[in-house]
């Protein structure tokens, strides 16, 4: 067997799984994980002026999208910021406020930007439900279903099905400021398809 032959078997073997160790490159679900400043780079050009400053990240605001049925309630958890200065340049005024408009091309990335990436690989928090002081993880995506009434939506990482009373958290994930924002629902909340839902979330202590 001449050299070129046997070279041409042994890359056969190696194709093959014959007893080499081949690496395999990371899951396509989770891109941006290998190059994070690269990531944000791309984001913060996305998003553009103004870009969300992390020291005035003011967690989530969350609230209730949608009632698929009487059990079951989609929350939405928009990144915050408190900063009348960012909230006017934006041009939406207040003092604390979405990253963008909702029909604005730049609040997807300014959202990303500001809420890093989640466990799932996914940009977007991380979700818990908060049971005797301790935050469990809504599952899904590779993330243990640790908390019993909520789970990761398969769309978005934004969004949270509920299917029971308690209180609910986002937090950001790495490469954001960490910040976190809660929504409290109530047992009398459900059981009942509301007009208008937005509304049933409450902070703590409310």
């Amino acid at each position: 067997m001449n050299r070129f032959v046997l070279g041409v078997f042994v890359l056969g073997l190696v194709g093959c799984g014959g007893g080499a160790t081949v690496t395999t490159r990371p899951p396509r679900s989770r891109p941006f994980l290998r190059h994070p400043l690269r990531r944000r780079t791309r984001l913060a050009a996305a998003c553009g002026t103004p870009l969300p400053p992390f020291a005035n990240s003011n967690g989530y605001g969350i609230k209730v999208q949608l009632e698929p049925s009487k059990r079951l309630k989609i929350l939405n958890a928009s990144p915050q910021i408190r900063s009348a200065d960012y909230c006017a340049a934006a041009g939406i005024g207040g003092v604390i406020c979405n990253t963008r408009l909702e029909d604005q091309p730049q609040r997807v990335p300014c959202d990303h930007y500001l809420s890093g990436m989640s466990e799932t690989g996914r940009p977007g928090p991380n979700w818990f439900q908060e049971i005797d002081g301790r935050r469990l993880r809504c599952g899904g995506f590779g993330v243990p279903f640790e908390a019993p009434d909520c789970a990761l939506k398969d769309t978005n990482q934004y969004l949270l099905d509920v299917s029971g009373p308690g209180k609910y958290v986002a937090c950001g994930g790495t490469g954001s400021p960490g910040t976190c924002g809660s929504c409290v629902l109530d047992e009398n909340v459900f059981g009942v398809v509301h007009p208008s839902p937005a509304g049933l979330c409450r902070l703590s202590g409310d």
